[in-house]
């Protein structure tokens, strides 16, 4: 059964320590926004008493619930997520056999390597989960927008936020169906700044 748990910034490890990456966080801090929006643009869901709280404050979200909610778009969510995560280990067994066969480096310059990796693999693979489930949100907003032909989408204007619109917007410009979207930041009426996506909708697609 996945679950989600914040861990930190990406693990920079080589045989010299373990290092932290600055500007890249935990995709886990933007789970309870991204679940917010998704909600909130989803008629079906937005009109269910069972989610009003949660699209009203971000804050009342629990990782159960984001995980709850993720299945109501995809029920087989566990199994995809678990066959991507495995894939993930193989690529981290991969590292360490390339690891072994490093002839830049001595024996033991080899072992301590490895010895990190191995302390940072349950701080990997979580991580793994935490960016395949935000991964996960941004698609069904994406599939939401296509759906309701949505063209603008509001929220109150700070990096975390403006990190998901940039997400969205560019999820959007990419498969088979573009969509063209920009991000803007403008003042309310109340002086408060407001980051605003506008996405571009075609004719073709508003008449779908």
């Amino acid at each position: 059964m996945i679950k989600l748990e914040y861990t930190g910034p990406k693990a920079i490890i080589s045989q010299h320590g373990i290092f932290f990456k600055n500007g890249k966080e935990d995709k886990y801090i933007y789970l309870k926004i991204a679940t917010q929006i998704l909600l909130s643009i989803d008629k079906i869901h937005s009109e269910n008493p069972k989610f009003q709280h949660f699209i009203k404050d971000h804050n009342n979200l629990s990782d159960k619930n984001i995980i709850e909610i993720l299945k109501l778009y995809e029920p087989n969510l566990e199994n995809d997520i678990q066959k991507q995560i495995n894939n993930y280990k193989q690529h981290i067994n991969q590292e360490i056999v390339e690891v072994n066969n490093n002839k830049l480096i001595t024996k033991e310059e080899q072992s301590i390597w490895i010895k990190n990796i191995k302390i940072m693999y349950n701080y990997m693979i979580q991580r793994e989960v935490n960016k395949l489930c935000y991964i996960h949100l941004i698609h069904y907003i994406k599939e939401i927008i296509h759906k309701e032909h949505i063209t603008e989408i509001d929220i109150d204007f700070d990096l975390k936020h403006w990190h998901i619109l940039e997400s969205i917007a560019g999820n959007l410009e990419y498969g088979d169906k573009p969509i063209l979207a920009h991000i803007k930041v403008q003042e309310n009426q109340n002086k408060k700044l407001i980051a605003k996506l506008f996405i571009e909708l075609t004719d073709t697609i508003k008449n779908i």
